[in-house]
């Protein structure tokens, strides 16, 4: 089963991790097709060369400056040159979601809607081939799962368009924010970005997992590097991986480690409890559950547990410590097997509603229509929520997309 694990723990950007890709056996005749299908000018010049960062060797991403670099576009200009090209389907997919992310979190960070995002240094033609070559090389190796590393968050002040601003710049914090992404301090005497937005953004639309799968083989590793000579190396890594896992087909299910988090509480009241709860969840907690204990001299308590991935742990500890009574809390790693599911939304004779698809390893697709849909629709047509299930269920029974799978 063949994965790639990024190890971005110094740095990202589009064109390091185009140029790692490459340097793990990316064909180059899929980054010259990609100026062709984007109908780029022949003028344009994008070159990757042999080089090395304070001893350590990598390719590199030499790009022509040229008034490409000058021009401001806006989401929907981009989504227009992507779809108008002569990419594959997933290509241009992955590549405008990766704007979509950047637009979302340019809008917020801007006040402004998501319509009106104009990309100054991320609309130049260095940037969209940096995020077209990405998409391209992943099509290309069709990795089982993609790891990442946390990126680091750097430091310093940067010059931009809109002026000098500190790192990282907020459209990289309101990534990090909105995917949950958590940023890593690097003991580092550079001062600087080293981890740029377009970097986030593919990690975000990439990501299916924080660290390294626990068993691993390493078949090959490809190494790019930053433009800029700072005071260390500059580099980023993308190892190829065997899993050693005996379930190898898409429709098997995923082995993982996660933290379990629990307390035995017996000075709180149920509502203190509950508030407890929904704070744990709204941290990161993939669920939280509580029962009833009994506790020293014979008094009952409450035990609440969390489940949480191991990027999360540090910000429950401080709830835990911050928002309860407990003085105290146990944590252990725990391993669970997960099947593949996603969330999608399809338009009904009732509307629209969100369904969940679960994967079977025997191929067999489940569903299960969201709870709040079919209480909406009950309330709205009088129709019993039995009823209206049943009805949808034969409806959905061929509903069946199969791509975007998660764990």
């Amino acid at each position: 089963m063949k994965s790639i694990f990024i190890d971005c723990s110094l740095g990202i950007s589009g064109d390091m991790l185009a140029s790692a890709l490459l340097d793990l056996g990316v064909p180059h005749s899929i980054f010259a097709d990609n100026l062709l299908s984007l109908k780029i000018d022949k003028n344009y010049k994008l070159k990757f060369k042999q080089a090395d960062s304070e001893g350590i060797r990598g390719i590199v991403c030499i790009k022509n400056e040229s008034e490409f670099k000058k021009l401001s576009r806006s989401l929907n200009d981009i989504k227009n040159l992507i779809l108008d090209s002569s990419l594959n389907d997933y290509v241009k997919k992955k590549s405008i979601r990766v704007f979509e992310i950047l637009a979302e979190a340019e809008a917020i960070v801007h006040g402004n809607k998501i319509s009106d995002v104009h990309f100054h240094e991320l609309g130049s033609m260095d940037s969209i081939l940096d995020i077209v070559n990405v998409c391209s090389a992943i099509d290309f190796l069709k990795p089982y799962n993609i790891y990442f590393s946390n990126p680091p968050s750097g430091k310093g002040i940067v010059s931009t368009s809109h002026g000098p601003l500190p790192v990282p710049v907020p459209t990289v914090l309101e990534i990090a924010r909105q995917k949950k992404i958590s940023l890593m301090v690097l003991d580092d005497k550079y001062f600087g970005e080293i981890t740029t937005p377009t970097g986030i953004a593919l990690i975000a639309t990439f990501i299916d997992k924080f660290g390294k799968s626990d068993q691993i083989n390493i078949k090959k590793i490809g190494i790019g590097l930053g433009s800029k000579n700072i005071s260390r190396p500059n580099f980023l890594r993308v190892l190829l991986i065997d899993e050693n896992d005996d379930y190898i087909e898409n429709n098997k299910p995923s082995y993982e480690t996660i933290i379990s988090q629990e307390a035995w509480i017996d000075d709180s009241t149920p509502e203190d409890v509950a508030v407890l709860i929904e704070r744990l969840r709204s941290a990161g907690a993939i669920d939280v559950i509580c029962y009833s204990v009994d506790m020293k001299k014979n008094r009952k308590g409450i035990c609440i547990q969390a489940i949480v991935c191991p990027n999360y742990k540090n910000l429950l500890r401080e709830v835990w410590f911050n928002y309860s009574t407990t003085i105290g809390i146990r944590e252990n790693k725990i391993s669970r097997w997960i099947l593949p599911r996603r969330i999608v939304s399809h338009e009904t004779k009732f509307g629209k509603v969100n369904v969940k698809q679960t994967m079977r390893p025997n191929g067999q697709i489940s569903i299960k229509i969201e709870h709040k849909d079919l209480t909406q629709i009950t309330l709205n047509t009088g129709i019993p929520i039995e009823e209206i299930r049943q009805k949808l269920i034969v409806e959905l029974s061929e509903f069946y997309e199969l791509d975007d799978w998660f764990f």
